[in-house]
C-alpha cells in the first residue's frame, strides 16, 4: 500500500468511507495497515472503526450483545481501533453488526443503507478478523454472510453464508429460498425448511481457527455473484489474505426471480458473534476493516 499521501487526506472525512478521526503521522498510518480514506475502486461501503459516528448511524442493526460486542481503541490491526467480542463460557450470541445496501423492502432494513436506489447482483466484501491468544473451540460458527432480503417479513431470496466447520476452517455454504424455476419460497428470516441447500459448499485450505493462529490477523473477503436470469452462471468464493480457499460456480441463486425489476437483489450483510453450541471457554475474538465493494477489495496487511 502506498502511504506516500498528503497529510491533508488524514483529515477528510466523508459520510461514507469514514475517517481516521485523527492527525496521524505517516507512520502511524502504515500501522494501521488499511484505511477508509483509501478504500480502493469500487468501495460502496468501509468502515476501519476510527470516526467517531456511532455504529448505529452506519448500520441497520447494531447489536451489542449486552455489552459483549463493542468499539475499542486498541484492539485493531497494529493497535488501532476495532471491534472486540467477549466470549463468556457458553455464550451463544454477543452481537452482530448489519450492513444494508441497495433498495430494501422496509425502512427498517434500509436504515443508513447505501445506494438506497440502487440494485446490486454482484458484491465484494471483506473483515479483518483475530482470535484472542490462548482461543479454543474452533471457528465459532457464524461469521458472515451476504443476503438477498426479498420482502418486509425478512424471507431470503439467497444467502451467501461463510461460516465455520467443525474444525478449524472456514467455508461457503450457499442457500437460496427460491426455487430453480424462480418462485420465493421463504417465508421469513432463515426459514430453513423452505431453503434449498447444497448449492456448492466448499471448505476453504487455511486453518485459521486452529490454536497455533490464535494471536494472528487474517483477512478474509467474499464474492458473490447471482446468476444471469435463467441461466447458471452464479458465482460464490472466499479468499483469506489474497489466497482463494473455495469456489463455487455455475449456479442457479434465483432461476428467473431477479428478472423482475420490482425484485430485490443482494442487499444486505451480515458480520456475526453466533457460536450454535456456546463457547468452550471465556475469550476474545477481534474485527477490523469492513469493505463492501463492487470490485475486487485485497488485503494489502501483512500478518
Amino acid at each position: 500500500m502506498n502511504v506516500n499521501i498528503p497529510l491533508l487526506l488524514l483529515t477528510s472525512c466523508t459520510a461514507l468511507y469514514g475517517c481516521l478521526g485523527r492527525k496521524d503521522t505517516q507512520a502511524q498510518l502504515t500501522a494501521h495497515c488499511f484505511s477508509c480514506d483509501q478504500a480502493p475502486p469500487g468501495t460502496i461501503f468501509c468502515d476501519d472503526f476510527e470516526a467517531d459516528l456511532a455504529l448505529s448511524e452506519k448500520y441497520f442493526e447494531y447489536a451489542d450483545g449486552g455489552g459483549k460486542f463493542v468499539l475499542d481503541d486498541t484492539v485493531g490491526r497494529n493497535g488501532s481501533r476495532g471491534m472486540k467480542a467477549v466470549f463468556k463460557k457458553g455464550d451463544v450470541d454477543v452481537g452482530a453488526l448489519r450492513k444494508s445496501i441497495g433498495r430494501t423492502p422496509s425502512e427498517y432494513i434500509g436504515k443508513n443503507a447505501v445506494n438506497p436506489e440502487q440494485d446490486f447482483d454482484e458484491i465484494y466484501w471483506r473483515i479483518d478478523i483475530k482470535l484472542q491468544e490462548g482461543w479454543r473451540g474452533g471457528g465459532g460458527d457464524k461469521l458472515t454472510r451476504a443476503t438477498v432480503i426479498a420482502n418486509d417479513d425478512w424471507a431470503q431470496g439467497a444467502i451467501g453464508h461463510i461460516w465455520s466447520t467443525e474444525k478449524w476452517y472456514l467455508m461457503v455454504d450457499p442457500a437460496s429460498g427460491i426455487t430453480e424455476e424462480g418462485v420465493l419460497k421463504a417465508t421469513r428470516y432463515n426459514d430453513f425448511d423452505n431453503l434449498r441447500w447444497n448449492l456448492g459448499k466448499a471448505v476453504g485450505t487455511t486453518p485459521i481457527f486452529s490454536d497455533k493462529y490464535a494471536g494472528e490477523w487474517f483477512c478474509i473477503e467474499g464474492h458473490m455473484k447471482l446468476n444471469t436470469p435463467g441461466q447458471h452462471d452464479g458465482v460464490f468464493e472466499f479468499w483469506i489474505n489474497d489466497e482463494l480457499q473455495a469456489k463455487a460456480v455455475g449456479m442457479n441463486w434465483h432461476g428467473d426471480w431477479n428478472s423482475n425489476p420490482d425484485h430485490f437483489k443482494i442487499n444486505a450483510v451480515f458480520f456475526e458473534n453466533y457460536w450454535n453450541s456456546g463457547s468452550v471457554q471465556d475469550q476474545e475474538r477481534y474485527f477490523d476493516n469492513i469493505v463492501i465493494s463492487t470490485k475486487r477489495i485485497g488485503c494489502n496487511c501483512a500478518r
